[in-house]
This record gives structure tokens, C-alpha cells and sequence, in this order.
């Protein structure tokens, strides 16, 4: 019975291979010693053995992932030397590290190894890299891009990501974010602020050699494939999923917004028409005046309507020192991400890594009543609360955290749950807006789970 064959990701420097010759065929030897780090994977190279897989990601010059092959030879001698003959089987378009996070399966993988030289990884996350450098397996994100060029189908563009002056165009992190294949709808300023057309990332954030009339040729480049029927903002607003969102107000200035996939074919129904508009979508509430005797409803969520946002954080806090709890109080911004809810992996002084909570998970297993208060709550994208909505709603959820069993935590309303939830926990949103406004931005499932308050 032949032995079960090991799976490996290697970080590879520069001159790991002779770059001006074919990649494919190239064998490399690296050899450890009593003197190699453990920490950068000492230990996992005594388990290689000739036959296994590899993959190899290049760390240095242009960083990103290079290609697969396999173990061909495995020498040990004196002075705990370890050395193994790689050989390089087949180039891989060249992905980053954010790319390959973007697979819930990769994300903590990867976190935990991008420090180490020499890593086991499992066949399933074998396969799964080698589908995604490939182009088997597209894992996109979706961006909406505002730009006042005449597109023509099928033709690629470069979209500089400074103005003219070397000032950062608004919406800046997103071009950093950008990945090849990622899907975008192009939104025009010259055609009445209307979406007008598709498209997708064809090279992410780059330099070009430096540009006449620019300070600074930092650029995306993007292939625009047709038009579609043009939508104003306007609009767009109609549509449940678009509603309110700040980059299309007519004061945006955002030069990209990131979009989930809901809000892209969204647009795109919209462009079609396809969509049409449903009483369905309109959950019907009642909105209560607080009062200090009223009576008290067991809702996890509190979205207080304040009239004016100088008074709107000292109303709550006089509402949740009036519950006898402490309130930890934070501002709603477009950029509040499920990292900044449910946690991350991060590294500590030492490099190694440990689980950051987020406001959510930091502390609704607490005991003592710690509420969550979120001022300009409306600025948030509501999507990223739907993990939360999902353990709410009684089903259990996996994080992409591991526990001491390495093992994903699994989250749910359950007793055993690895949160434990604390039923007189409370999330408390600021508001400045209408109701008409709370029942268009947020879902039937968002507010089932939603006591309302109009403060003043």
C-alpha cells in the first residue's frame, strides 16, 4: 500500500528560480540546519518526503503566487540537516495573498502562515489554490467604478488612481483592493450619473514609468465588455437593496465603492428590468417614544431615531446608564467590515498569532451588560450584520476561527455554542433619519430582531 502523500506551501525568494528561462522543469534544493528557525518551519520539512506536492509563492519583487510541482529528493544528515529537491511542474497566474483570502477555506490558513517558510497544507486546500491559479475557480469581488470616459466594449482601460495632482482619488483603499477578474458596473458623471455598462479588473494597482502632466502614474487597468441600459441614481434608490447607500447620493465624490454581490445584481436587474417593486418588502413596525416606564421587550437590537446627532449620543447614554449598563460606544463609517464585528487573526509582538474579538463577539458572552453603541449607525453597510442575523434567527454558524481542537468555532443560540449568548445583551444603533427611511435600508429579517425609539 503505497504511503499518503504530504501537502506543502512554500514561501520561495526571488533567486529560489532562474527567472529568464522557463519556469517549468527547474529543480531548486533548500537545505535547513541546527541553526534554522523552528518557527519558520523546521519541523514540517522533516516530514516532506519525496512524491509530495508543493506550492510555491514567490515573497519577493513581484509577490504572488508562482506555481506548482513536487518533492523529488529528501537527504538528512549530521547537525539535524535537512535537505530537499524541489521541482517546478507548472506555472499559476499569479495571485496575492488578499486574492487567496477571499476562500472562507484559505483565509485562517494563510493567516497563519505567511510568516513561515514551509507549511503543511491539507489536498483539499491543494486543489482549491491550484483551481484558483488556474482560472477554474473565480473568487470575485464586485466594485462599482465612477469615471467620466466614452467606453467602448471590449477595449481595456487605465484608470490612474491619483488625480492629476498625486492627491488620492476618494474610495483609494479599494484600488488596493482590486484583484485580476474582478467584476465591475461603470457609473458615468457625463450621462445623467447613471450606471452605463460591465466590465472586470484585467491588472491591479501597479506603477507605470512616470507619465507626462501626472505627479504620480499609480493605475488599475480595466476591460470594459458592453453596455448595458443606462440607470440614474436616482433611480437606483428605488431598488430595496440600493437604497441610502452613500456613494449614490448626488453629493458622492467616490471614485470606486466596493458593492456586495446582492447590490451588484441589484444594478444589474434594475438595468434589465427585471426588478419590481413588492409590497413584501415593506415591514410594517410600530415606533415607540421612550419613556422611563416603558414597558421593556426582549429585542437584541435598539435603533434609536435621534433628530439632531449633537443630542443623539447623550440620549443613549442616558439609556444605558438608566438599563444599569456600560456602554462601549464606537461611529458607523462605510468602511466597518464583519472583521470589525465578529474578529481576526492578528500577530503579536512575536509574530505569532491570536484571535482579536470583535464588538460583537468581544462582548455579547460577557456577563456584566456591556452594550454595543453605534453612533451614525445608517452609515453601515447592513450586510455585514447577516452572521449575526443567522445565529439570531436559531441557525448555527461557522467562524473562521479555530479552537484548541483546530477546529472552526461553530456560533449558535445553543448552550454548547462557543459564544455564548447573553440574552440582556443589547446593540444600540444612532439613527438620524426617518422611519420610512429604517424600513427601506434594512431587511424583514434585520427588523424582526429590532426594538425602535424615537428619542427626539
Amino acid at each position: 500500500m503505497s504511503e499518503e502523500r504530504n501537502y506543502f506551501w512554500l514561501n520561495c525568494g526571488y533567486n529560489r528560480w532562474r527567472h529568464t528561462e522557463p519556469l517549468e522543469g527547474q529543480t531548486a534544493v533548500f537545505e535547513s540546519g541546527a541553526s534554522f528557525n523552528p518557527t519558520q518551519g523546521y519541523h514540517v520539512f522533516k516530514t516532506a518526503k519525496p512524491g509530495d506536492k508543493v506550492i510555491y509563492y514567490q515573497v519577493q519583487n513581484q509577490v504572488g503566487l508562482l506555481g506548482f510541482g513536487e518533492i523529488l529528493q529528501v537527504q538528512t544528515g549530521g547537525n539535524q540537516k535537512v535537505s530537499i529537491q524541489f521541482k517546478f511542474e507548472q506555472s499559476l497566474t499569479m495571485l496575492s495573498i488578499e486574492y487567496l483570502k477571499r476562500s472562507e477555506q484559505l483565509e485562517s490558513r494563510i493567516k497563519q502562515m505567511t510568516e513561515q517558510l514551509f507549511n503543511r497544507i491539507t489536498k483539499e486546500e491543494f486543489d482549491l489554490i491550484i483551481g484558483l491559479g488556474q482560472g477554474a475557480i473565480k473568487i470575485p469581488r464586485y466594485f462599482l467604478l465612477t469615471e467620466e470616459i466614452q467606453f467602448e466594449p471590449d477595449q481595456t482601460y487605465t484608470i490612474f488612481t491619483h488625480t492629476v495632482n498625486g492627491i488620492k482619488r476618494n474610495g483609494y483603499t479599494y484600488y488596493t483592493q482590486l484583484e485580476i477578474g474582478d467584476q465591475i458596473i461603470f457609473l458615468s458623471r457625463n450621462a445623467n450619473q447613471s450606471i452605463i455598462g460591465t466590465g472586470e479588473v484585467s491588472d491591479s494597482i501597479h506603477k507605470l514609468p512616470p507619465q507626462p502632466g501626472r505627479t504620480d502614474s499609480t493605475c488599475i487597468e480595466v476591460k470594459y465588455h458592453e453596455d448595458i441600459n443606462p440607470v440614474n441614481i436616482g433611480e437606483l434608490n428605488r431598488h430595496q437593496t440600493l437604497k441610502k447607500l452613500y456613494f449614490l447620493q448626488d453629493s458622492s465624490k467616490q471614485s470606486i465603492a466596493n458593492l456586495t454581490k446582492a447590490q451588484y445584481d441589484a444594478m444589474l436587474d434594475m438595468s434589465n428590468g427585471t426588478y419590481k417593486e413588492s409590497s413584501s418588502n415593506q415591514y410594517e413596525m410600530s415606533v415607540q417614544r421612550e419613556q422611563e416606564n416603558e414597558p421593556k421587550k426582549d429585542k437584541p437590537i435598539i435603533l434609536m431615531l435621534c433628530d439632531n446627532k449633537e443630542d443623539g449620543l447623550k440620549k443613549a447614554k442616558h439609556y444605558v446608564e438608566r438599563e444599569l449598563a456600560k456602554g462601549i460606544y464606537t461611529v458607523g463609517h462605510p468602511d466597518f467590515s464583519e472583521e470589525m464585528l465578529y474578529g481576526r487573526y492578528l500577530p503579536n509582538e512575536s509574530g505569532a498569532l491570536y484571535y482579536r474579538e470583535g464588538f460583537i463577539t468581544g462582548h455579547i458572552t460577557n456577563s456584566e451588560r456591556e452594550w454595543l453603541v453605534i453612533d451614525q449607525f445608517e452609515r453601515i453597510d447592513p450586510e455585514i450584520f447577516q452572521l449575526f442575523l443567522n445565529v439570531l434567527d436559531g441557525h448555527e454558524m461557522t467562524l473562521p476561527r479555530y479552537n484548541h481542537e483546530g477546529k472552526m468555532v461553530k456560533w449558535s443560540l445553543e448552550k454548547d455554542s462557543f459564544y455564548r449568548h447573553n440574552p440582556k445583551w443589547r446593540m444600540i444603533g444612532l439613527c438620524y433619519g426617518s422611519i420610512e427611511d429604517i424600513k427601506e435600508q434594512y431587511s424583514h429579517q434585520f427588523l424582526k430582531h429590532c426594538r425602535v425609539l424615537h428619542v427626539g
